[in-house]
């Protein structure tokens, strides 16, 4: 099409094919504008759309049938890249970042959701050693300055990058989940080491949320606040599964619908 546009162009040159050519300039901007737009997302299970399922008797972590990003997706008939995984914090994110820098060209938005493992901690080795300080899997201040520096790296590729608060999540069903398989004498070290209240988990977790919502503060990235709305109607335990963690498939469609209101 171009090669035509430009040939017609050359060939009518002060004649008065003006009306013609003005259409035709017309339907070549239409069929760029018609490309659809890319939306890429990069975080941890829960942008990855990872739900606990039930299978009989046992549960398995499993892919959401719809995820957040592919729900996003949807809503603004992009396409999707989804670089979540697993377990990821964001020194892994980082480096997924940089190993696929090139899958996030063309893409308009590239949502951003750490935290969770972040501020998480090595349950068993707190349980074997109550007494001994116990560090989160990644630092405060590293979390943060890891973060800034990946928002950067999104920046240079010419995406906008939209930060994600941390999802609410179920403390006492958390500990249950955590502490499955161990005996009473291990969750006991548990509990001491949390001053005897699984709150101390949500209060840690909290702290990531707060780290994250500074991060975009400094950085002048946008930060959609998930957390309040989950919370808000005091029934954001239905929100998540049975884990106390992740976001259910009612969840995921809560959250997405949050990310289109506000992009």
């Amino acid at each position: 099409m171009p090669y035509y546009h430009n040939y017609f162009i050359r060939h009518t040159s002060g004649s008065n094919f003006a009306p013609e050519i003005a259409l035709l300039q017309c339907l070549c901007r239409t069929k760029i504008n018609k490309q659809k737009m890319k939306l890429a997302a990069l975080g941890d299970s829960i942008i990855r759309g990872v739900i606990l399922k039930a299978e009989g008797l046992r549960e398995r972590y499993t892919l959401s049938d719809k995820n957040i990003v592919d729900r996003c997706g949807e809503g603004l008939h992009s396409d999707v890249i989804n670089l979540g995984k697993m377990g990821c914090t964001i020194e892994a994110g980082e480096r997924i970042l940089d190993k696929s820098i090139d899958r996030l060209e063309g893409a308009k938005y590239v949502l951003l959701e750490y935290g969770g493992n972040d501020s998480d901690y090595d349950w068993r080795a707190i349980a074997q050693s109550p007494h001994e300080v116990h560090e989160s899997r990644t630092p405060l201040h590293t979390y943060e300055t890891i973060y800034e520096r990946v928002i950067n790296k999104v920046r240079q590729t010419g995406c906008t990058p939209i930060i994600l608060s941390l999802p609410p999540m179920d403390a006492e069903r958390y500990f249950r989940f955590f502490t499955t398989g161990m005996s009473d004498e291990q969750k006991g070290n548990i509990l001491r080491w949390l001053s005897g209240s699984t709150n101390t988990i949500m209060s840690g977790h909290e702290l990531y949320n707060v780290a994250t919502w500074k991060v975009a503060q400094r950085t002048g990235t946008q930060w959609i606040d998930i957390t309040s709305d989950l919370l808000l109607g005091h029934q954001y335990r239905r929100y998540l599964c049975d884990d106390g963690i992740h976001p259910n498939e009612l969840g995921q469609a809560r959250i997405a619908d949050m990310i289109l209101q506000a992009i």
